[in-house]
């Protein structure tokens, strides 16, 4: 008998994948107050999701010496 339930595809590039992660309470606060001075500067509001995929893309732009400077000292 066939299944009815449908195949999960791999999502492309431009699908989102959600993830999750585990921060620290002074972690959370420090996302919460980046993305509270992005929104007064940009008059929109940002959330902490949008702070880290900035993040993630401006680390992807960096070279090696600046992951074992900055993030793999």
């Amino acid at each position: 008998m066939a299944s009815l339930k449908p195949k999960r595809q791999k999502p492309t590039d431009s699908q989102a994948v959600i993830r999750s992660l585990s921060v620290t309470l002074a972690d959370a606060r420090t996302l919460d107050r980046i993305a509270q001075e992005a929104s007064d500067y940009i008059g929109w509001t940002v959330s902490g999701s949008a702070i880290m995929r900035a993040l993630l893309r401006y680390a992807d732009q960096q070279d090696v010496g600046w992951f074992k400077g900055q993030i793999f000292p």
